[in-house]
């Protein structure tokens, strides 16, 4: 099949000693018996899974056992709520391992985890929450003021608070779960019954409700596992807040099922991950490319990450730069590149050496399809398109892919067509088999009937010394219509001028494709991700 790969890579994995990653049938109808099984004594009910990193009380750490125990609880305390099969549990925490003890508490009672942002406001937690029709609300204290708000606009909303008891009214979590039996529930789920709803951004200004099941979040984890060959003996960083596809499936989930150790960071800052990393021996280590850029700039980082076995940079293109800097360190460097729609799997390949063929490639190379995953390159017709040839990608449904979105049927019917997950991205296949990603499909320049890639544009202007990040967006131009129009953070100390940057982008780029303005600026917006916030760029500095 022209333009399409298929990869089984099954023969990375490696899962350790005494360890299965397929967790056997039961697991399957549902993800909440994965953290039963390894706190049995069969298991590793004694070894710690999770680290929360952020706190110095006695839940500082916690075994598969007492994880286990404690979701049980809040499981059984969800019954006695009167929260049923199907309902929807709305949850506002930042990472912290009672987020884990709510996930797998409401899985075991067959409830649908809904964590949004905690950084929305109180009128966007309001819609979210009647959109979903959620009864019940589970919060960080440290939110008490905005939830008040919601809650005075939700009268029947019952409220469950962690981390102190500031909100009149509420439940304290504590209490809750002292009172609450530590026996498991026994709710058995069907595959494709709903697991959890993932809030992503969507085109008409309010998110969108993303439909994870309980085989598509497990074999999302398998396949996201696979291909970053974790194993029992890691111990694992991640970035991304557990609201994010990228903080649950990549790969906080898989860590789970395989026996690992969990790090949580609260509030992610480069010097706290790399201070760790340094403490607990971090082996493996998640975070946006943007994230991963702000570790090497940080001075002396590099005598932080003598435990690294590997880093894996997603969310947007990684420059060759920001790879060699990991590489140099003896560090896999794995780039990727996934959706919420399809369990934040799609693309991956790692590289560990200087002379690895993924380094020769330009930065939007994103590497191969992982375990699992099918990627096609199609053109507006559907058709699919030839290697090299630019159109969009899709992803095969089955089986990462979400069921769907919530309360949005048209726009279900765009993104989820038969088989495939249309990804709205562009991109291209090469003739070694690697898929490129060139960026949105709306993000595009047309200058003089000329294609023009932001991405292109940012890795000419990345590649100066004196950059820290661009985003390209599009700017007017008297004859042509469109140009791109640069807006540029210099390294922190540095000071760049326009007139560098041009210079720089001719000798990388042709005429046609070279800004027209460049703004240079000592920040750029970022998403609670810590992402670029590219939307926001736009409507800063874009010219329609």
């Amino acid at each position: 099949m022209a333009g399409s790969v298929r990869r089984e890579r099954g023969e990375r994995m490696s899962t350790g000693p005494n360890v299965t990653a397929y967790p056997g049938p039961g697991a399957v109808y549902n993800l909440g018996n994965i953290l039963e099984r390894n706190a049995a004594p069969s298991g590793s009910p004694d070894r710690p899974a999770v680290v929360d990193a952020d706190r110095a009380d006695d839940r500082h750490v916690s075994s598969y056992r007492a994880l286990d125990r404690r979701a049980n609880r809040f499981a059984q305390a969800l019954t006695s709520l009167g929260v049923k099969k199907g309902d929807r549990v709305f949850v506002v925490l930042p990472n912290r391992v009672e987020m884990l003890e709510v996930l797998f508490g409401c899985l075991k009672v067959g409830a649908v985890f809904t964590p949004a942002n905690f950084r929305f406001s109180a009128e966007e937690i309001s819609f979210l929450i009647d959109d979903v029709d959620s009864g019940i609300l589970v919060f960080d204290s440290e939110y008490a003021e905005k939830i008040q708000e919601v809650v005075s606009g939700h009268p029947g909303l019952r409220t469950i608070e962690i981390g102190g008891h500031v909100l009149s009214g509420s439940l304290d979590y504590r209490q809750l779960l002292t009172k609450a039996s530590e026996d498991a529930p026994a709710c058995p789920t069907a595959p494709d019954e709903t697991a959890m709803i993932l809030f992503t951004a969507g085109t008409t200004g309010h998110p969108k409700g993303v439909r994870l099941t309980h085989r598509s979040t497990f074999f999302a984890c398998l396949a996201n596992g696979i291909s970053a060959a974790l194993t029992r003996d890691d111990v694992y960083l991640g970035a991304p807040p557990m609201f994010h596809s990228g903080g649950l499936t990549c790969f906080q989930l898989y860590m789970l099922m395989i026996n690992g150790k969990l790090i949580l960071q609260r509030r992610w800052t480069p010097e706290g991950a790399l201070a760790l990393i340094k403490k607990y021996g971090v082996t493996y280590h998640f975070g946006i490319a943007t994230q991963l850029k702000m570790m090497v700039q940080v001075p002396g980082w590099e005598r932080c990450v003598s435990s690294l076995r590997a880093v894996n940079g997603g969310g947007e293109p990684q420059p060759v730069e920001l790879k060699r800097a990991f590489i140099d360190q003896g560090i896999t460097y794995i780039c990727g590149y996934g959706l919420t729609e399809t369990g934040a799997t799609g693309l991956n390949w790692p590289a560990s050496s200087p002379d690895d063929p993924l380094l020769s490639k330009a930065s939007e190379c994103m590497g191969k399809p992982p375990a699992f995953v099918e990627v096609k390159i199609v053109s507006e017709s559907g058709d699919e398109v030839a290697p090299d040839e630019i159109g969009e990608i899709i992803i095969r449904r089955e089986p990462t892919g979400a069921a769907g979105y919530w309360n949005r049927p048209e726009e279900e019917a765009k993104k989820f067509r038969g088989d495939w997950i249309f990804t709205g991205d562009l991109g291209k296949l090469d003739g070694d088999g690697y898929f490129y990603v060139l960026g949105r499909t709306d993000d595009m320049i047309i200058s003089g009937g000329e294609n023009i890639y932001p991405a292109e544009v940012e890795r000419a202007i990345y590649s100066h010394p004196k950059v820290a990040n661009v985003v390209v967006v599009r700017g007017k131009h008297p004859q042509w219509g469109q140009t791109p129009k640069a807006i540029v953070m210099p390294k922190e100390g540095q000071t760049i001028t326009v007139e560098e940057i041009l210079e720089h982008v001719s000798a990388h780029l042709a005429s046609f494709k070279k800004p027209r303005t460049v703004v240079i600026v000592d920040s750029l917006p970022r998403s609670e991700t810590g992402k670029i916030d590219r939307k926001a760029v736009k409507n800063m500095y874009e010219e329609l």
